[in-house]
């Protein structure tokens, strides 16, 4: 038996499709949605209505059970309906109820807070509450400023940081994000991410820094565009989430930290996606041993329980000042600290970082196989639980090839996988406790969705 999940879960069976997806049931509900909601909302639907998660699966309504590779836009790392989260959240709940905790604090605050310093990056020593991402990456951008005194904040070529009117400015992940409200918010200025495989940039100079984003930076941007002396700092995502599972270069850190340094730049680190284990240590900067002036926390801090967020900083970042308004009412919940609590005891006593490592070592097997058996495959990669493929028209010219990404997502949903067809891959981001025979299983499906896409195509 397995030490990273609950004795009821061994014998957990998936996938099982019933009935053609989706099935009577779901297409009831997602009718009633679509009539009076939003029409924004029900475009983005998946095309099944839940009845109940548990562990790395999703159970509809018409009884199909799929094998969950979005994990809730890896917001749940520990599976889903984990027992040991949901008693200390009940408990918190029946004890406290809720309670803003920029008003009254319980001991929890205090506690967690004080936990969560411990665990993370040694440059980080002061803490303030959030929600969720998203408002933890608004926090952030405020204490940057404020801290500095500068206006500008540099962010990178598909990065995703939210979608309230702030952060979609401040992200760049695909232009419909931030459609009509770039114009509205200044004070960002974007580069490309230091992506291996689509940077448009060339090779580092000689006698430069070592790696072609911060040349670029160096060299272009800050001689033509912008004086270094009004940025107040740099918020990146470590590894890119939604954007497509991208790890930067081990060059790219050193090169950008010592920019940072020789400007007085704050170093900024959206963890909210690439946090809590998703990349094989606890923070994703750990795998390249980078300390951060501040790093933004949320959807898997809760362990896929309750909402929460964060912001750690340096006393440079966050402590030497009290007038910058943060947060929101239900921040901080003291049923959202348990869990998030909770959820570090768990990372602490079991080894789920260890399930991580060998999950890689088996994506990165089986990923590579897959590109080498379909032409239309560009890239895949694999950094912790973070798995994508991109497909392409043409590997010479790199062509995206979006329909056929959509085409391969419906037919593994079909199959009974679910997996994020975002605005560059297939992103595969799965449990982190799933058992290497699911995350196989899960892989040949993919294999089988690619198979019949392709053969739909030419058809």
């Amino acid at each position: 038996m397995s030490p990273l999940i609950p004795p009821e879960w061994e014998s957990i069976e998936a996938p099982s499709i019933v009935v053609e997806p989706p099935g009577p049931r779901s297409r009831e509900v997602l009718a009633r949605i679509e009539r009076r909601a939003y029409p924004g909302l029900s475009a983005g639907l998946t095309p099944f209505a839940l009845a109940h998660k548990r562990a790395w699966t999703v159970t509809d309504v018409d009884g199909n059970v799929y094998l969950d590779l979005a994990s809730a836009s890896a917001s749940v790392p520990l599976g889903a309906g984990r027992p040991e989260l949901l008693g200390p959240v009940t408990e918190a709940l029946a004890r406290f109820g809720n309670e803003d905790s920029h008003a009254l604090v319980s001991e929890l605050t205090a506690r967690f807070g004080e936990r969560l310093l411990e665990v993370a990056p040694a440059s980080l020593t002061r803490y303030d509450i959030a929600l969720n991402g998203t408002e933890a990456i608004e926090i952030a951008i405020k204490l940057m400023r404020r801290s500095t005194g500068r206006p500008v904040i540099i962010g990178f070529h598909g990065s995703y940081h939210g979608e309230s009117t702030l952060t979609a400015a401040l992200g760049a992940e695909a232009a419909e994000i931030s459609r009509g409200l770039r114009g509205l918010v200044g004070g960002f200025v974007h580069v490309p991410y230091p992506h291996p495989y689509r940077s448009p940039l060339r090779d580092p100079r000689p006698g430069g820094s070592g790696d072609a984003t911060v040349d670029y930076l160096r060299d272009h941007v800050l001689f033509h565009a912008l004086d270094p002396s009004e940025v107040a700092g740099v918020m990146i995502e470590p590894v890119l989430g939604s954007g497509g599972c991208v790890a930067p270069p081990d060059s790219f850190w050193p090169a950008l930290t010592q920019l940072c340094a020789e400007h007085g730049w704050l170093l900024c680190a959206d963890e909210v996606k690439s946090g809590m284990g998703r990349s094989g240590h606890l923070f994703a900067v750990e795998r390249w041993g980078v300390e951060p002036d501040l790093m933004c926390l949320g959807k898997a801090l809760g362990g896929g329980a309750m909402p929460i967020g964060a912001v750690l900083g340096s006393e440079r970042a966050i402590g030497g000042f009290d007038d910058v308004p943060t947060g929101s009412t239900w921040a901080w919940l003291p049923a959202a600290c348990a869990a998030a609590m909770t959820t570090l005891d768990l990372f602490e006593r079991e080894p789920v970082l260890e399930n991580v490592g060998e999950l890689e070592r088996l994506a990165s097997a089986r990923l590579g196989e897959l590109r080498d058996r379909f032409e239309r495959i560009g890239e895949v990669r694999a950094t912790g639980c973070f798995m994508a493929i991109e497909f392409v028209r043409d590997r010479e010219t790199k062509e995206r090839d979006p329909e056929l990404q959509d085409a391969v997502a419906a037919e593994a949903l079909r199959r009974g996988v679910i997996a994020d067809s975002s605005t560059t891959s297939l992103n595969i981001q799965p449990s982190l406790v799933m058992p290497g025979e699911a995350l196989e299983r899960a892989f040949e499906i993919v294999a089988e969705a690619i198979e019949a896409a392709l053969a739909a195509e030419g058809s």
